[in-house]
């Protein structure tokens, strides 16, 4: 296929990119979602500064779309299964695979999201000649949680070398990833630019009433990944706890889909927890926004364990004035704690306690989600959206 030249190279996960910029360019929304997609915020960017763009995704679909101003195609990534060294080698060749295409479409500068080649893999790119501006959604590593054995510490400094070297500017999700990235280049600041999930602010205009205090049962809600890692069979631990000790009081829904769903379906049942534990799976975005509006609160429980670099879930509650529990590995509690309880990472009965404590104090559940009300003008600011960010590359695509 014909790969005419374009200013910005986009690197995305494995989400179908294709079928986003089909339902973009259509004007219409996924369903499935209650953010504004951060590649649909970058055609709006492109768009508007009538900036040409390929943008790729490694989706196992195969598929493109090529017209005057955008290439869009899903490039799948092919995994290699060889014991230790599998998965570098899949980084590796994928790289490559970028890199000639950089070279035929030869962009001004490449924005590469986390997750697709690797950090340790962003010199082959910059071999094209481009800038290259990593999009950074995940953390280095869990935040409060920096490993400091001898390997984590070469890979820190490998990673220093190459921000200093190769990178042109860093586009981060939070506070926390930004000061973990400059971490890297000691003594040398490094350009980054925040940004924010977004949210679509006429679907949001009028806010939701807050869960009546006194309705019962409590209902805990959580949304996202059904993965170890985020901490989800944790949740069915404090289920068990509080059934036992208040039987019928608390109510746990899970939304979501994951390598675990299955696995957590069968513990609900083998537990006995099916009258007051639900795993409902994926849900539309109306489906998913009324589970939100019937839940008291949210429940965000990432463990040590995964280097979380936002959890949008927590933004996405508060807008809908749904107060928060979660641990100060989930970077979204800085920015967003006037509506956040603190428990302490991994620790079950720490969950326990903030849930017993909130449901058990009518002016305590009212502090936050006033506070909520009061961050969700900010929330639905577009001055943090990952489009006002992309304004930072305009001079390189100019300029080139």
């Amino acid at each position: 296929m014909h790969k005419p030249q374009r200013d910005i190279l986009y690197l995305e996960g494995p989400g179908d990119i294709v079928a986003v910029y089909e339902t973009w360019r259509t004007r219409g929304d996924f369903n499935s979602v209650t953010v504004i997609t951060f590649s649909g915020q970058l055609f709006d960017f492109c768009k508007m500064g009538h900036h040409s763009i390929c943008a790729v995704s490694y989706c196992a679909k195969p598929a493109a779309i090529v017209d005057e101003q955008f290439t869009v195609m899903n490039l799948p990534r092919r995994n290699i299964e060889l014991p230790k060294i599998g998965y570098a080698l899949t980084l590796l060749v994928y790289s490559v695979r970028l890199f000639l295409l950089a070279l035929r479409v030869k962009p001004k500068v490449i924005l590469v999201s986390s997750g697709v080649i690797g950090w340790a893999f962003l010199p082959v790119l910059k071999l094209s000649g481009a800038k290259l501006v990593p999009v950074m959604h995940n953390a280095l590593w869990p935040e409060g949680h920096k490993p400091h054995h001898a390997i984590a510490a070469f890979i820190r400094r490998c990673y220093g070398l190459i921000w200093k070297r190769c990178v042109w500017l860093t586009i981060a999700v939070s506070p926390a990833v930004e000061r973990q990235v400059q971490s890297l280049a000691t003594n040398t600041p490094l350009s980054i630019v925040p940004f924010r999930p977004s949210f679509p602010a006429d679907s949001f205009k009028t806010a939701p009433k807050p869960r009546a205090f006194f309705d019962r049962p409590f209902r805990i809600m959580y949304a996202g990944r059904i993965e170890e890692n985020k901490g989800v069979f944790d949740i069915l631990a404090i289920a068990r706890s509080l059934n036992e000790s208040a039987a019928g009081q608390f109510e746990f829904v899970f939304c979501g889909d994951g390598n675990e769903l299955m696995s957590l379906q069968e513990r609900i049942r083998a537990l006995g927890l099916t009258d007051t534990v639900r795993a409902l799976g994926k849900l539309s975005r109306s489906d998913l926004i009324a589970q939100y509006l019937e839940s008291h609160i949210v429940i965000v429980p990432t463990r040590s364990t995964c280097a979380e670099g936002y959890a949008m879930v927590v933004a996405e509650a508060i807008v809908l004035l749904r107060p928060v529990i979660t641990s100060s590995v989930v970077p979204a509690a800085e920015t967003l704690k006037e509506a956040v309880v603190l428990a302490n990472t991994d620790d079950i009965q720490s969950y326990i306690a903030a849930i017993s404590a909130i449901s058990l104090d009518a002016g305590l559940y009212q502090r936050l989600v006033d506070g909520a009300q009061r961050l969700r003008k900010a929330l639905l600011d577009d001055i943090y959206s990952f489009r006002h960010a992309l304004t930072s590359i305009n001079l390189a695509i100019t300029n080139k």
